[in-house]
């Protein structure tokens, strides 16, 4: 089997990985030829639909097609999940109440949704069960809480595999098996860099991270917390976004990840940001190609 060239690194950010088809789409139009993927969260899913159709058009179709019954879009309430602090008498109300439900959820339940709609989700936009399914390689990241280590998911049960990548904790119900307990690959590895470095002579991370934050106003113990967790998923992503020969990220606007209605808006940002840094892109792929195929020639 041929060593692929360029590897694509999808990092995880929920409803910001609309981005990635934006950043996809792109890169098809100017001809540039994706080897092998690998994803995280949002990223693994998107990673995997294109390992299956290279084809960054259809997956905004599948998108587009299920949008309406996709389960995260009826069940993500951004004023439950984001932690905003409104200022009507109303809105304020209501977080009370809502930060109070969240609370006792927290304490008597693993999460507040189960793994089946995440899985029926999965199933209706990617036509495809195994890995054997795709047309170039795949790398779907998970992470074990238990001995705190990533999973690198590349054969057998497609399906499984993400459905565990993209296993928000807190959020999406766990998976429990051999003695893992099993949760989205953000946790660990939001930018699967490290995990194509070894095969790929080129790799390219996008990086759809939430960068722009709003001003915290009145605190609380979730808004704290929730800023803290920010901060230390940024200093993570930008550190392994590093380890790339080349970044794309677009601007998310400081969109939350459960903003599912913003999908047009993060498409375009994803877009933009291809758009913004194709030349150097290009440049890099070339000379990078030059120096690859000189010591294939060598070697040979």
């Amino acid at each position: 089997m041929t060593q692929p060239f360029l590897g694509l690194a999808l990092g995880g950010g929920g409803a910001r990985g609309a981005a990635h088809i934006g950043v996809l789409q792109e890169l098809h139009r100017a001809g540039i030829k994706i080897d092998a993927v690998a994803g995280a969260s949002a990223g693994s899913l998107i990673g995997a639909m294109y390992a299956y159709s290279l084809d960054p058009f259809w997956i905004e179709e599948q998108f587009r097609k299920n949008m309406a019954l996709n389960p995260f879009t009826s069940v993500a309430s951004k004023r439950f999940l984001n932690g905003r602090n409104p200022d009507s008498v109303l809105d304020q109300i209501t977080k009370k109440v809502s930060d109070h439900f969240q609370m006792m959820m927290s304490l008597n339940r693993k999460s507040i949704i189960k793994r089946q709609p995440l899985q029926d989700a999965i199933s209706f936009l990617l036509p495809a069960t195994t890995f054997d399914d795709l047309k170039i390689p795949l790398k779907v990241v998970s992470t074990d809480l238990e001995s705190c280590e990533d999973i690198i998911h590349d054969r057998g049960n497609l399906v499984e595999a993400l459905v565990q990548s993209c296993s928000i904790p807190g959020f999406v119900e766990p998976t429990e098996q051999d003695n893992r307990i099993i949760v989205d690959g953000g946790v660990g590895m939001p930018i699967p860099v490290p995990v194509l470095k070894e095969n790929c002579a080129f790799t390219l991370a996008v990086d759809i991270s939430q960068y722009t934050l709003e001003k915290l106003g009145k605190t609380t113990m979730i808004s704290i917390t929730q800023r803290a967790e920010i901060i230390t998923s940024n200093r993570l992503k930008a550190k392994l976004a590093q380890e790339a020969d080349f970044v794309i990220r677009p601007d998310t606007l400081g969109i939350h990840w459960s903003d599912f209605d913003q999908f047009d808006v993060l498409m375009e940002q994803g877009k933009l940001a291809v758009k913004g840094s194709l030349q150097p892109l290009k440049k890099m792929i070339n000379q990078k190609q030059t120096v690859s195929d000189g010591m294939k020639e060598w070697l040979s």
